[in-house]
């Protein structure tokens, strides 16, 4: 009897020492995951009207979400690039790429700020099954830096630096071409912001060099890799954000890496 007593309460000791090391994550108040793309052989504006908001939004506010793929969802939930994700399952497969949600979140009202990047992580560990662990790898990058010209990012409004931050991107002014408006970026989230806008050009992650302490407002359009290494003419993303006076360049930089062990392909249903 002693012994079942001892074996229990070890039990029961050990319980509750991995719910002291391992905390729950906040949660939003209600979160309804719709598809936005499912056919992988859909075009259109559909494809491309995509917003990735900042998450900075106050205690009760609304994050809306629209038309990004899983891989968009974590380098937003995580902060960070599409390069710092590692998921070998991803590789090659389509819907990975097309399979695109639209998410309406509602903060709660007795939240912190910092708090709503912790909560998309647990709707998305809930609804995807997304797990993942952290490494931290030294990597070539690409690091945004001051260029010769001088800056054309314009310093956000102070009345609407408390506003969240976010990219809209369109089609151009041009067939194959993109134009994105972002709002009240600080430098860090620019770089990554920027990378997200046209993927395809970025082999390596991106990270803040600018020695900038702002918040700013920009405006790029670039075309589409594909259509300028097949002779097309446009900008690339490096010609656009020179005519910014700012410049990408390579680098070796010590950084997090956000390694995805399990995700499902579609939400649970709301």
């Amino acid at each position: 009897m002693k012994l079942h007593i001892l074996v229990t309460a070890g039990v029961l000791l050990s319980g509750l020492a991995l719910a002291q090391t391992t905390p729950k994550l906040p949660e939003f108040e209600v979160a309804s995951i719709k598809p936005a793309i499912t056919d992988i052989a859909a075009v259109g504006p559909g494809t491309v009207d995509a917003v990735m908001p900042d998450l900075n939004v106050g205690a009760g506010g609304i994050v809306t979400i629209v038309n990004l793929n899983i891989r968009n969802l974590v380098m937003l939930a995580y902060g960070v690039g599409g390069k710092q994700i590692s998921a070998p399952s991803w590789q090659g497969d389509p819907e990975w790429q097309n399979n695109r949600f639209t998410i309406v979140p509602r903060v709660p009202v007795d939240a912190n700020k910092e708090d709503v990047p912790l909560m998309l992580q647990a709707l998305l560990a809930e609804r995807f099954h997304l797990a993942v662990h952290r490494e931290q790898k030294e990597a070539a990058v690409y690091a945004l830096e001051i260029g010769k010209g001088p800056l054309k990012i314009r310093e956000t409004k102070t009345e609407e630096k408390s506003a969240p931050s976010a990219c809209t991107r369109s089609y151009g002014s041009q067939p194959a071409w993109f134009v994105a408006n972002c709002t009240a970026m600080a430098p860090a989230r620019m770089a990554q912001a920027i990378q997200s806008l046209a993927p395809g050009y970025f082999d390596k992650p991106v990270v803040d060099a600018t020695g900038l302490t702002g918040v700013y407002d920009f405006s790029v359009e670039w075309a589409m890799k594909p259509f300028v290494e097949n002779g097309g003419e446009g900008p690339t993303i490096f010609d656009a954000v020179e005519k910014l006076g700012l410049k990408f360049e390579s680098m070796k930089h010590t950084m997090e890496i956000i390694v995805v062990d399990h995700c499902e392909k579609q939400a649970t249903a709301n």
